[in-house]
């Protein structure tokens, strides 16, 4: 049976949802990836692990897990002048989290992870869930950005030095998850300065945790100016980013076992 929510009957869904379950929300955009990557890069991205996480989780657990539909239209600031570039304003953006999730919930599921692949929405997701869980305070309610995971295993197999736009992380996932559209040979590199130094601002999202929320983007990416890509989407190859998926699809894993375990539910283990 398909992973895919939208693929399966409401009566599929019925008995699904009288079994140990959780229902994956992976929450993207529609935005410039530099001269070398699509707009959907972000959703296809979380796309792509969230739909091989729940694969795992129903291979090889008997824990019904699910993907929802992707988000693929949210908030947008840095690049919105970049054509094709398609953003939501913050306040529709949390909204539509926030309905979407009571949907879900007001349709039997209990357990809603809501997996982020573009940086902004990290802000946004926290304040949705939190007006959700007034609502309806028994339900498990998580989420988290998918680059916080597989830190392990991530920063020693990149080659460069900055995660964060366009570059060799998000390339490299992207040559596994969807080859085709991954113009390599036009693939860049540009480093972006910051207005303030390292100390406080680390632009990169396997940094040290020094990262300074609303320091100035003045000097971001404009379009014009430049190709859009922050860090060097040269150094990306599919080996490193089949070993990024594994280590990301690992750790999902782990998390949504203790899910399922923290509601006192038992399930089959590993086969």
């Amino acid at each position: 049976m398909s992973v895919r929510l939208d693929e399966l009957t409401w009566v599929e869904v019925a008995e699904i949802i009288e079994q140990p379950n959780i229902l994956i929300l992976p929450v993207g955009s529609t935005e410039q990836h530099a001269y070398h990557l699509p707009l959907n890069a972000d959703s296809c991205i979380v796309t792509y692990l969230s739909e091989r996480a729940a694969g795992e989780m129903n291979d090889r657990y008997a824990v019904r897990t699910l993907v929802a539909p992707t988000m693929n239209y949210t908030y947008v600031d840095d690049f919105k002048k970049f054509p094709g570039t398609i953003g939501l304003s913050i306040d529709t953006t949390t909204k539509v989290i926030e309905e979407i999730v009571c949907g879900l919930l007001t349709t039997g599921f209990t357990n809603i992870l809501v997996i982020n692949g573009h940086g902004p929405n990290a802000l946004l997701i926290p304040p949705a869930l939190k007006k959700v869980n007034l609502e309806y305070p028994d339900a498990g309610l998580y989420a988290l950005s998918w680059w916080s995971l597989g830190r392990e295993v991530v920063p020693k197999v990149m080659k460069s030095k900055m995660c964060l736009h366009a570059e060799e992380m998000e390339t490299s996932i992207c040559m596994v998850a969807e080859p085709d559209k991954v113009k390599i040979e036009k693939a860049t590199s540009e480093y972006p300065s910051y207005s303030l130094s390292e100390k406080w601002a680390t632009p990169d999202f396997y940094g040290a945790g020094k990262y300074l929320l609303y320091h100035s983007r003045r000097k971001y990416p404009q379009m014009g100016k430049s190709p859009g890509v922050m860090g060097d989407a040269t150094q990306a190859n599919r080996e490193t980013g089949e070993r990024i998926i594994e280590a990301v699809v690992n750790d999902l894993v782990q998390l949504m076992q203790e899910i399922i375990k923290s509601e006192g539910k038992s399930y089959r283990g590993e086969k």
